[in-house]
């Protein structure tokens, strides 16, 4: 392979890196904001870039690891276009790009781990970039002339041409756009973090606030939908209304915290129907027909089936219609028979009645309202805020 064809690779990859970066970037800064940008690619089956983005893996040294990889493939751009200059350059561009490229791919490996073992997601455009690493490696190796081995132990002698001297004044350049790209890699951080959240030192102190003035409640929650080990030192219960908008994004939401938190957080599920058929703690009707739905997902529940059902109905929101219950009931494998039962019978509602009257007793007057540890909150709750509440509680354990 031809140094300068080589080289020419490694610069185009670089951008395709920087071009998934940015875009990892841009779903990042998103859920700041508890935006689930990306659209299906991002979210469908085994795949989702926000569960694999948004927890405490996706972030090192506070900036998220699109960022820190938009940096990386700065520094591969600007070594690729070193190398283009002389000989010299070419030789110690090549170790330095085998090298950072090698660094690149074992990272990558981690993270691999991390998705399949530990998160149970797959991020389609982290993958991308894992297969932009793999190919500079390809070609930085056959740039070299040289066993990787020996080039290995020339890294050293390869950095120093990174020195700046009159006799290479290209080496300013290479550490210009390095520069650039860090620079511009904390400001956008930065400046989006804090028009989003505003400061770290805030948002943190806002929440010692709010928990100690809070009244710790009790919940109930024997027999309930619950997702995560019994014992979590976190326990958090949502109040959700099936056919609210803002509790469909949030059940999307949940799945995203729930993934990085798989053994320190318990989930619970539970009803506040803004239905006035079966909830009387509400002035007017707001989602007819919501009482049914949730008295349906309790006879799932009877049978073990809960969460396919409540991933079912929330697919569909607003937009699911009543009419299909028992042949979607049949669909996710129930007994339809017990199901009709159930829900007939009144069974079904009598959950449903229990939760409300729980609800009623804390306050909940919309939804969603989440309690966590015994603190209710109401609204939405970002993967980033729920961060944040989890970082205060285990200060006070």
């Amino acid at each position: 392979m031809r140094v300068t064809r080589g080289l020419s690779w490694c610069t185009w990859l670089s951008l395709i890196g920087m071009g998934l970066a940015g875009y990892l970037t841009f779903i990042h800064l998103g859920l700041l904001r508890g935006e689930l940008l990306g659209g299906p690619a991002c979210s469908a089956g085994a795949f989702n870039c926000h569960a694999v983005t948004a927890g405490p893996w996706g972030v090192f040294l506070g900036m998220p690891l699109a960022l820190w990889g938009l940096v990386g493939y700065v520094a591969v751009f600007a070594l690729s276009l070193l190398g283009q200059q002389s000989a010299d350059a070419a030789a110690s561009a090549a170790t330095l790009l085998f090298g950072l490229s090698a660094v690149f791919v074992g990272i990558d490996l981690a993270l691999l781990a991390l998705m399949a073992f530990v998160i149970r997601y797959f991020c389609l455009f982290c993958l991308l970039t894992y297969a932009v690493n793999v190919s500079l490696l390809v070609v930085s190796a056959r740039l070299l002339g040289m066993p990787w081995r020996t080039a290995l132990g020339q890294l050293g002698a390869a950095a120093g041409f990174l020195i700046p001297s009159r006799q290479r004044p290209a080496v300013e350049l290479f550490w210009g756009l390095v520069f650039l790209g860090v620079a511009g890699a904390a400001g956008v951080h930065a400046s989006t973090t804090f028009v989003s959240r505003g400061s770290a030192a805030q948002i943190r102190q806002q929440i010692r606030g709010f928990v100690a003035t809070q009244t710790r409640v009790r919940v109930e929650m024997a027999g309930d939908p619950a997702i995560g080990p019994l014992d979590a030192p976190l326990q958090l219960v949502e109040f959700s209304d099936f056919f609210c908008p803002a509790c469909q994004r949030a059940s999307k939401l949940n799945t995203v915290i729930l993934a990085n938190h798989r053994q320190d957080v318990r989930f619970v599920f539970k009803h506040y129907p803004l239905d006035t058929a079966c909830n009387d703690r509400i002035g007017r009707m707001v989602h007819a027909g919501a009482c049914r739905l949730a008295a349906a997902s309790e006879c799932a529940h009877a049978q073990g089936k809960f969460w396919p059902f409540h991933d079912l109905v929330f697919e569909l929101g607003r937009g699911y219609d009543l009419a299909n219950l028992e042949g979607d009931a049949g669909r996710i494998g129930l007994d339809v028979a017990a199901f009709r039962t159930c829900l007939d019978s009144g069974q079904g509602m009598e959950a449903v009645r229990r939760d409300i009257e729980q609800a009623a007793a804390f306050g909940v007057q919309s939804t969603p309202t989440y309690i966590i540890n015994g603190i209710p909150v109401s609204g939405g709750l970002s993967p980033s805020a729920f961060e944040e509440f989890a970082a205060v509680l285990r200060e006070q354990r």
